[in-house]
């Protein structure tokens, strides 16, 4: 399929867009490479929450860098070293990492897609992440490097924030879930009476939101599947990411509604909880290690293939 590259302005940001008859795809360097939109070209659904209605579409700067939660709570982002802040050692790893609001060294190739590359500042990591288009996927070709002649512990999510429409459900081969840190297991997707994870449904009177993970994990697979048909499907390396975080939040969270479905090293939200790092979450001294995420979209009536 023949790729097109455009670019405009959207208020402060300068949006970049690749699309294909089947995808089209924008990204928002200045807000930290942050994938803004992730649409199905046939079934016009948006899969990314934040972008769609244009009237309330959210794009801004975070108020205070420090804080995830003053930032707009949109689209895919990348967090690492850590998901929710913490230290190791003496040093202060901020909330959802650095690279959620440090504006990435950027290319964009209108025949290779999009590359983002960032260096971190609390540990000696570099990472890259390069995006392009095959028919309806989308690859995001992953490269973190140990820039110290000494061993480094890493956590890294995938942080893709989805639209969630009524009807739709998240399907996974794995049958139990964890609570942050592993401490306890529950079933999939139903962890208490009246709940289904799946389908983003809570009791009455419950919290309407959620974090687990599903793992250990023999394969990465996961999918949302509409009501209509139209599905979105990610693969990555389980070897790497043994673990997907499920967040969901039915307005609790800003009073959004959106979920997420995030491949990850460790099933925890803070790298100080990874007490005995294994090969996954430790990187040897100048390592370098990449991977890659694949997103496919099926629009309604056709084969999952």
């Amino acid at each position: 399929m023949p790729l097109r590259h455009t670019r405009k302005k959207v208020g402060d940001f300068e949006i970049h867009s690749l699309a294909n008859d089947a995808i089209s795809l924008s990204i928002a360097p200045a807000l930290g490479g942050r994938i803004v939109s992730l649409r199905d070209v046939i079934s016009r659904r948006e899969w990314l929450d934040g972008w769609s209605p244009a009237a309330k579409r959210r794009l801004w700067h975070p108020t205070d860098p420090a804080i995830f939660e003053t930032g707009p709570g949109a689209g895919i982002d990348e967090c690492l070293p850590t998901v929710l802040a913490c230290k190791l050692g003496r040093k202060a790893l901020p909330d959802h990492g650095e690279l959620w609001n440090q504006t990435p060294e950027f290319d964009a190739d209108p025949k290779g897609g999009f590359s983002c590359r960032w260096n971190l500042k609390s540990l000696p990591l570099a990472f890259e992440r390069r995006i392009s288009l095959r028919g309806n996927q989308v690859r995001f070709d992953y490269r973190i490097e140990n820039r110290a002649g000494t061993p480094t512990p890493f956590l890294w999510a995938w942080h893709p924030l989805f639209t969630w429409k009524p009807g739709d459900q998240i399907r996974a081969a794995e049958k139990t879930c964890l609570s942050p840190g592993g401490t306890e297991t529950h079933p999939w997707p139903e962890p208490q009476p009246g709940t289904d994870l799946s389908r983003a449904l809570f009791p009455k009177g419950e919290t309407p939101a959620a974090k687990v993970f599903l793992g250990p994990l023999t394969k990465g697979v996961a999918a949302i599947h509409a009501r209509n048909g139209a599905r979105l499907s990610l693969t990555w390396p389980a070897a790497l990411f043994p673990y997907a975080g499920i967040w969901i939040t039915r307005g609790f969270w800003k009073g959004l509604h959106h979920w997420a479905v995030e491949p990850t090293n460790a099933p925890v939200d803070r790298l100080s909880d990874i007490r005995d790092p294994s090969p996954v979450s430790l990187l040897a001294p100048h390592e370098v290690r990449v991977w890659t995420v694949t997103v496919k979209l099926t629009p309604k009536d056709m084969p999952a293939g």
